[in-house]
């Protein structure tokens, strides 16, 4: 039947059984009365019908009537007795016809429905599973169920739709949606439960139909609503094993593997989840690779599986979920979950064997086993040893482990071998490097030339130390009262340049450079030119492999034998830890197993301490701050005495080569190098650790080596601008040299000439005369080298082939200015060669930069290019410009940079070439040589001078015991009482006249300066040039014409310096020139 039925059908169907109970047949006056029929809407499967034919005339029954019955389709059948019964009738409509044979005669019908079905009603959720307070029910009949009063809500209680559970109806929310058939509520869900569920179901027989079926319950009439406020987890998880390790005192959760196919991921969540995989898919962020959809079970939509593709062969893969797009079935949002983070490594862990030095003299031997990345299993049964014996094993690191062997003497051989340990991903190791490692006794040739150099030192530093105290105290009380510059200071007396030397060949030692043994110990023992040694507070050796931490818990120790553990290995395994086995995040797997900056590049290692440069930088500054400021006391002890002792009153503001700070400027350019080269180690050491072993450093290191280089800097402008400013420009200093015009030279005197300079005799003058002072405190920068020049007093002119009438003459000069200009090529000559002091500081300030950034374990050929480089320059510039007043410090330092040269030279070489054992050790006795070849020429030209000062201090210049005696003298004048100082002065000869001073080669000093300078201010220029043209010609006894050059009021005279001429010279010139230099000399010291 169908659901719908227009209303005036029922009304129809009523009226049809009385309109079809008389049926006439034509205009016959029989009829057919029903007298029995079923009800129109019937819920009976069975009908029976009664009828009768009547007349309407007689109203009588027509008996001999015959009728015929058919129901609906069936085969037509007679009608006896005028009854008809039907039985297992089909729901729906039926048609009675009753028909009589008579002709004329029609047929009588009757149209009922059967309908059996009960009304029901389909109830639906808008949802099954919900979190929310309140959801909508529909509720749909099949068919009008009116009867009984029909569907009605009017209170919880009076409701037609039952809830059974954590809920209730809300009638107020009672629509009718269809009249009769469907309708709408809101069940409301309790608010206190968190997890449950409400059934809604339709009541029972509450209401009939049309037909008087009562309203049955089906399956349908009733739904499930499923209540679920708790939260959704859901559950990364993956194929890749765990393991449980100890990192930094805490046990945590490593995940790691090299096996491909274990890169599957599964999502697991803790209720189903209405989402596609392809969408949950693009909710998953990877770090590297992609994501590919794995066709597995999804178990309810609570479980998704993808897997991992196209990544490296070492990756970090960290896997994030975002869960805000992802919907459950109860419409609530997934909750956050953590990131998973794995390692995936195929590659085998490389090792290296370390050592601080390929060459030892220690009997111990510390090995460093540096793996790439951590790994497990490792032990001393991994090591092969060859030539020493195990004496202890430390584990520092996972990664990280030191070996302590006792080595025999000769070669000692160190390996791992392969496959012996696995890292964290289960990857055997490869086989380590084949460390070779030579322990050898101290040379004895070594020994002997740094002792010989080192003492020769110290005995010619007291030597001259003795002379220098003992001349500024014979000075302090007046006993030379005659220009006494050379006592003061003398070019060739150079202690600066003679250290710098040495210190050239003492800093070499950290030349990225393996240097032969020989040399090395030679230039390890000359390491107090730094100076360079073991701190006080430095208790037991340095050791090369301390670290600062283990990431990964207790160092384990396995001793063989008795041995110091380093105070800095790892301490103890501490067990607490914040969460037991919580997984570690992507930077901590880059830091423990991937970092870059574990990787081992070198066969040497240093400790964090050692690299960092604050040990370097100690053991440097410490001392040179020790010895600087020993000597510095000593000095302003003796300056105390000079000035406030009881000394002459006229002459107590003499202090000679004590004047202050001339020393100390002695000391600071002789500190450059080592203040460099600690800064360089120190800067570079932080950087290092910070950018490559991931240790950081401290910011006041780098600081601290920054302070040091400005420093540096500011004392190298300070000399540049003095250089420039001072001399080149001429503001502060004058440079004059005395030309000899007209002389001639054999072919082997040019060649000296060429290679060591014209010898000529030139001088330094203050400018301003009250000043001059300074030129004895500045003297250390300037006064052995030629600046550029005025000539003064173009003097004695001829040659070999000129008689002697005309070679001993003064020439004439047609003008009196003060001085005669130099030419315009020697004085850009000059100009150049003055900078020859800066070019030797920049040279030694960029030889400590290079020995404290490169580590000198690692060959490293850009410093010694850098050297070779410059000392090469340095050597040409000397050749070309010679820039010394003396011949014989010119020849010196040639040889001396020569020497260096050749030093620099044999470093690139060793570089550049494999040297067996034998070979070396010609090699470092080839670089000694070089060493003693310079040395010795250093020292002997020292000694030269000190044995010239010796006799000078002697008033007849003839005797150095003399002098040497009166040195002594005037060193016991710092110790004797003030009534004893008189009587011992008074018998110290009086140095006056100086005959034979100007006949040796000096430079000007201070005093001699003021001597000319007081000259020139209290005689008039006219008057002194007369002077010296009358005492010409008396000398040679006849008219001669005088060159007339003039000097200005600060200018002093230097004297001429004994040139040999060409050719012989006779007697009588010999004596009058003398003659002349005396004359000369008395005029220019006079007022």
């Amino acid at each position: 039947m169908g659901l719908l039925r227009p209303p005036f059908l029922s009304v129809l169907c009523c009226l049809l059984p009385l309109l079809c109970s008389i049926t006439k047949c034509g205009a016959s006056d029989v009829y057919v009365k029903f007298l029995k029929v079923p009800h129109a809407f019937s819920h009976s499967k069975s009908a029976t019908f009664a009828f009768r034919v009547l007349n309407s005339s007689s109203r009588g029954h027509c008996s001999n009537c015959t009728l015929i019955c058919k129901l609906d389709d069936e085969i037509a059948s007679v009608c006896k007795r005028g009854k008809a019964s039907y039985r297992s009738l089909r729901d729906g409509n039926h048609t009675f016809e009753v028909c009589t044979k008579h002709e004329g005669l029609g047929c009588a019908t009757y149209n009922w429905i059967v309908d059996t079905t009960p009304p029901t009603a389909y109830v639906t959720a808008s949802t099954s599973f919900t979190s929310s307070l309140n959801v909508s029910v529909n509720i749909s009949f099949t068919e009008p169920c009116i009867g009984g009063g029909g569907f009605g809500c009017k209170s919880v209680n009076a409701c037609n739709l039952l809830v059974y559970g954590a809920g209730q109806v809300i009638p107020s929310s009672f629509r009718v949606l269809q009249p009769n058939l469907t309708y709408s509520l809101l069940v409301s869900l309790s608010s206190t439960v968190q997890y449950g569920r409400a059934i809604v179901v339709m009541d029972r027989n509450f209401c009939t139909d049309l037909a008087g079926n009562s309203f049955m319950r089906m399956p349908n009439s009733s739904v499930y609503i499923h209540l679920d406020r708790r939260k959704v987890y859901v559950n990364i998880r993956t194929r890749v094993p765990e393991e449980l390790l100890q990192l930094n005192s805490e046990t945590r959760t490593v995940q790691a593997t090299n096996d491909f196919d274990r890169l599957k991921i599964y999502l697991y969540f803790s209720a189903p989840v209405l989402n596609s995989s392809t969408e949950i898919l693009n909710s998953i962020n990877i770090s590297q690779g992609s994501l590919l959809l794995n066709n597995s079970k999804s178990l309810g939509d609570r479980r998704f599986g993808f897997m991992i593709a196209n990544i490296s062969s070492t990756s970090i893969i960290s896997i994030n979920f975002n869960s805000e797009s992802i919907i459950t079935r109860q419409g609530t949002q997934v909750s956050p979950t953590a990131p998973v983070t794995f390692l995936y490594d195929t590659t085998r862990p490389a090792v290296m064997l370390s050592t601080y030095s390929m060459r030892t003299r220690e009997h111990n031997l510390q090995i460093l086993v540096k793996f790439v990345k951590p790994v497990f299993g490792f032990n001393s049964s991994c090591i092969t040893i060859s030539g020493g014996l195990l004496k202890s094993f430390h584990e520092i690191r996972r990664d990280m482990y030191m070996v302590e062997l006792l080595a025999d003497d000769g070669l000692v051989f160190v390996s791992v071998h392969e496959n012996v340990t696995r890292d964290v991903a289960g990857n055997r190791n490869l086989a380590s490097n084949f460390l070779q490692v030579r322990r050898y006794s101290m040379p004895l040739i070594s020994s002997v030339v740094s002792a010989f150099a080192t003492a020769s030192f110290v005995l010619t530093s007291i030597a001259a130390g003795f002379l220098t105290i003992s001349t500024a105290s014979l000075q302090s009380v007046g006993t030379f009262t005659r220009s006494s510059s050379f006592l003061v200071f003398d070019p060739a007396r150079n202690l600066l340049r003679i250290l710098g030397h040495i210190q050239v060949f003492a800093l070499s030692r950290w030349l990225a450079v393996k240097l032969p043994v020989e040399f090395y110990e030679f230039a390890r023992h000359l390491q107090w030119t730094i100076p360079y040694f073991t701190v006080p507070w430095e208790n037991e050796p340095m050791n090369l492999f301390k670290v600062s931490s283990n990431p990964f818990g207790t160092s384990k120790v396995i001793n063989n034998a008795p041995a110091t553990i380093p105070n800095k290995l790892v301490k103890s395994l501490n067990l607490a830890a914040s969460v037991y086995g919580s997984p570690l995040t992507s930077s901590e797997y880059q830091q423990y197993f991937e970092s870059e900056n574990m990787k081992p590049e070198a066969e040497y290692i240093l400790d964090s301490q050692h690299s960092s440069g604050w040990t370097e930088f100690y053991r440097s500054m410490f001392w040179l701050a020790v010895i600087c400021g020993g000597l510095m006391v000593l000095h302003a002890f003796l300056l105390i005495v000079l000035k406030f002792g009881k000394r002459n009153s006229e002459k107590h503001t003499i202090h000679g080569a004590l004047t202050f700070p001339r020393f100390e400027i002695f000391l600071i350019f002789l500190a450059l190098p080592n203040i460099c080269k600690s800064s360089a180690v120190l800067i570079q050491g932080l950087i290092f650790l910070f950018c490559i072993m991931a240790i950081g450093g401290s910011p006041s290191g780098i600081a601290v080596g920054t302070i040091l280089f400005v420093f540096v800097c500011i004392v190298l402008l300070a000399l540049f601008l003095f250089l420039s400013i001072g001399i080149t420009f001429g503001k502060l200093l004058q440079y004059k040299e005395v030309h000899q015009e007209g002389l001639t030279f054999h072919w082997y005197q040019e060649l000296v000439r060429v290679t060591l300079g014209p010898g000529k005799r030139g001088q330094w003058t203050w400018k301003e005369q009250p000043r001059s002072v300074y030129l004895t405190i500045f003297g250390p920068l300037f006064e052995d080298l030629r600046g550029p020049p005025k000539y003064m007093l173009s003097q004695i002119s001829g040659g070999t082939g000129n008689p002697p009438s005309q070679r001993d003459r003064i020439i004439a000069s047609d003008d009196e200015t003060e001085d005669a200009e130099a030419p315009c090529i020697q004085k850009l000559f000059g100009i150049l060669r003055i900078y020859y002091v800066f070019l030797e500081s920049i040279r030694r300030v960029s030889l400590g930069i290079l020995a404290g950034h490169f580590v000198p374990t690692q060959s490293s050929k850009t410093p010694v290019i850098i050297m070779l480089s410059m000392t090469s320059f340095q050597l040409s510039f000397m050749l070309l410009k010679k820039p010394f007043i003396k011949k014989r410090v010119q020849l010196v330092e040639i040889i001396s940079l020569t020497c260096e040269v050749a030093l620099f030279g044999t470093c690139f070489v060793l570089l550049k070439k494999e040297f067996s054992v034998r070979a070396e050790t010609k090699t470092g006795i080839f670089m000694l040589v070089l060493f003693l070849v310079e040395y010795c020429a250093q020292i002997i030209n020292e000694w030269y001078a000190l044995y010239v000062q010796t006799k000078m201090l002697d008033p007849e210049e003839k005797s150095p015991l003399v002098g040497l005696k009166n040195a002594l003298i005037g060193f016991l004048l710092y110790f004797i009482p003030q009534k004893c100082i008189k009587d011992l002065v008074n018998r110290l000869p009086q140095n006056g006249t100086g005959n034979n001073e100007e006949s040796r080669d000096t430079a000007s000093g201070g005093d001699r300066s003021r001597f000319s300078s007081s000259r020139s201010s209290g005689t008039p220029d006219g008057a002194w040039l007369k002077q010296i043209r009358e005492f010409a010609k008396s000398s040679f006894g006849r008219e001669r014409s005088v060159n007339d050059p003039s000097t200005s009021g600060t200018t002093a005279w230097s004297g001429l310096w004994g040139n040999k001429r060409s050719g012989s010279s006779s007697s009588e010139f010999k004596s009058k020139s003398s003659s002349l230099y005396k004359d000369l000399e008395a005029i220019f010291s006079s007022k």
